[in-house]
């Protein structure tokens, strides 16, 4: 998006303005409870024995958002501990349509935590839920349509080894880069040798959807006690090395950080990391809040009630990453210590202003912590504002899990939190989309399809380089749920187009878009580019040239730039080389890339014969 210099002062002097007129203000957004008119009335119950656990006032099931049924609307799917559980199918026109047996869920399953990915690679999102008080989990693989079936007790990924768990988390991810997704679990208070808490490889192309436990042979295995207390796990690629480490949220100062050795091993980093203090980790979410490039780890806890004492305690952990892979502890600057008994979080940038806000949810209701109230968080610099009551989000309940999606499709991100021994609240977002956004739905190719892992890059305008966004594509997070997948990023008063979109996928593929405008959910598919492709489309032709012309003198990252940043000549002549070869559409079938017009060809030939400094002349600055 190159400027006029007057363009560039118009932009200036209205960002001035703007926030001028907007100090002060009260946010204009309102979250307001639809979980009734969306058609979401079931209650998530609990059995009222469940053995090993301290409490069933602790465990309510899970939710995950996802599209299951291919038809480009996000549904959910909610775990229940003694119920069906539930497949809410996205109408399309704000409701959604509940399934339980018609969307192949059985009976009785006591499940808890739930994610989504296609682990057989046939293009559509299979289902993993943990149980509690059983001695398997289960996957259900999916036929396409959103009916699932149990892949049953033989399949690996159960974990049908007889063993009663109780079962938290999960998360996918490509830990070995091989295209396929991996899976590790969660487990509480089992002892470590008969720890549910494992890391399975997905057998990949030989054998789609089937896996192999590595857990012991990864190093993984390793404990802060002798029990395992894991509750959230999370694939994460924390160090920037393109290998995805391990981190556990995890109860009873046993949480934990396990950095990838690149070769399929882990070493546990914890301490040295400067991380693994929170005394009772229990929800886990990464973000940039702090818009320096690398993710930052927070994590909920409990919080001693002051008029009840006893051996339950601690604060929220708000980790900043400085890099080299270590960690400073933020908390209370950034005034997220104390959110009371807390479970699910996520970071979201629900205003769309372009940092990321923060969300907890919490409850026990026992004795000192009777009717606490969810907290949302917004983002002022990297210091946190409880925003709650003002915006809406008023839930009182025993709040347990919490997931962020953009259910009604209007460009900014709702809320939904899963209430233990009660119904869920879906909090509609009601004015986050007067700010702008981008969205980015990411398909893989030789990556993973849902694009799990890819490091998405967003700079608004290359005039200001170091203004940047970023988002990593998870396989599961915060506590027994999933966000949605989509990136959002929020683009503030701005509607001009974003000058540049970086995709770093699994694979190891770097995919570069230009000029993409704003407001609009991109799907993404992930094209190994070819020299003179500038716009990453997988083809190279006259819209790539264009992309060069209005980038040449700068220091842009082109593709196939053949003179290390710098964009000059040589990168047309990589372009006219390229241009015209036949290439693959998004679509997978083969294209032809059409001759350019006579007279497009007359004028390249003709700028070409200029020495640089001349043709800078006929160059936009």
């Amino acid at each position: 998006m190159r400027m006029w210099p007057f363009d560039q002062f118009r932009r200036m002097m209205f960002a001035g303005v703007w926030s001028l007129l907007t100090a002060g203000q009260v946010s204009a957004v309102v979250f307001t409870d639809v979980t009734l008119s969306a058609g979401i009335n079931h209650v998530h119950s609990y059995p009222e024995i469940i053995e090993q656990l301290p409490s069933t006032a602790f465990f309510s099931g899970g939710a995950a958002a996802g599209d299951f049924d291919g038809d480009g609307l996000v549904d959910l799917v909610f775990t229940r501990l003694n119920d069906t559980d539930l497949l809410y199918r996205n109408l399309g026109n704000g409701t959604f349509e509940a399934r339980s047996a018609s969307a192949g869920f059985i009976f009785p399953t006591y499940t808890d935590g739930v994610i989504s990915g296609d682990v057989d690679n046939d293009g559509d999102l299979d289902l993993y839920m943990t149980s509690v008080h059983t001695t398997r989990n289960y996957l259900y693989l999916n036929n396409g349509s959103g009916y699932f079936v149990d892949a049953g007790l033989s399949h690996p990924a159960t974990l049908a080894n007889g063993v009663t768990r109780s079962g938290q988390g999960a998360s996918f991810g490509d830990f070995d880069k091989d295209g396929y997704l991996d899976l590790v679990t969660g487990d509480w208070g089992n002892f470590v040798a008969s720890s549910q808490s494992r890391l399975l490889r997905n057998l990949g192309a030989t054998q789609p959807g089937s896996f192999q436990d590595v857990t012991v042979a990864s190093g993984i295995n390793t404990y802060r006690k002798d029990r395992s207390f894991r509750y959230a796990p999370r694939f994460v690629d924390l160090d920037r090395d393109g290998n995805l480490d391990i981190t556990f949220a995890a109860d009873f100062v046993t949480s934990q950080i396990f950095w990838s050795n690149g070769n399929g091993t882990f070493t546990d980093g914890t301490i040295a990391s400067g991380t693994g203090t929170d005394l009772n980790g229990m929800g886990s979410t990464f973000g940039d809040y702090d818009n320096d490039g690398d993710l930052d780890w927070f994590i909920t806890n409990i919080t001693n009630a002051p008029e009840f004492p006893g051996p339950f305690g601690g604060w929220n952990r708000l980790y900043r990453n400085d890099g080299n892979r270590t960690f400073t502890d933020v908390t209370q600057a950034a005034g997220v210590r104390d959110s009371r008994w807390s479970w699910g979080t996520t970071f979201f940038d629900y205003d769309n202003d372009g940092d990321l806000d923060l969300t907890a949810t919490n409850g026990y209701n026992g004795p000192g912590w009777l009717n606490d109230q969810t907290f949302l968080w917004r983002n002022d610099n990297g210091v946190f504002t409880d925003v709650s009551d003002d915006l809406g989000v008023t839930d009182t309940l025993q709040g347990r899990s919490t997931v962020h999606l953009d259910y009604d499709s209007d460009g900014d991100l709702d809320l939904l939190i899963v209430n233990n021994a009660a119904a869920p609240i879906l909090y509609r977002n009601d004015g986050g989309n007067a700010n702008h956004y981008l969205r980015i739905d990411p398909r893989g190719t030789v990556s993973n399809p849902q694009g799990i892992g890819a490091w998405i890059t967003v700079t608004p305008d290359l005039t200001d380089p170091q203004h940047k966004m970023v988002w990593e594509i998870d396989g599961g997070s915060g506590y027994h749920s999933q966000n949605e997948r989509i990136a959002h990023f929020g683009l503030g008063a701005s509607g001009d187009t974003v000058d540049q979109i970086t995709i770093q996928w699994s694979s190891g593929i770097i995919q570069h878009l230009y000029d993409v405008p704003a407001d609009q959910t991109l799907v993404v598919t992930e094209t190994l580019q070819r020299s003179g492709d500038y716009n990453g489309d997988g083809l190279v032709d006259a819209a790539d040239y264009s992309v060069w012309r209005d980038k040449l003198g700068t220091n842009a990252n082109l593709p196939g730039d053949e003179t290390l940043g710098s964009v000059t000549q040589s990168d047309y002549v990589v372009w006219s080389t390229n241009f015209g070869i036949a290439g693959t559409s998004s679509s997978g079938h083969l294209i032809t890339i059409p001759e350019p017009a006579t007279s497009l060809l007359f004028c390249l030939a003709v700028l070409t014969n200029f020495s640089f400094p001349v043709f800078k002349l006929f160059r936009r600055e």
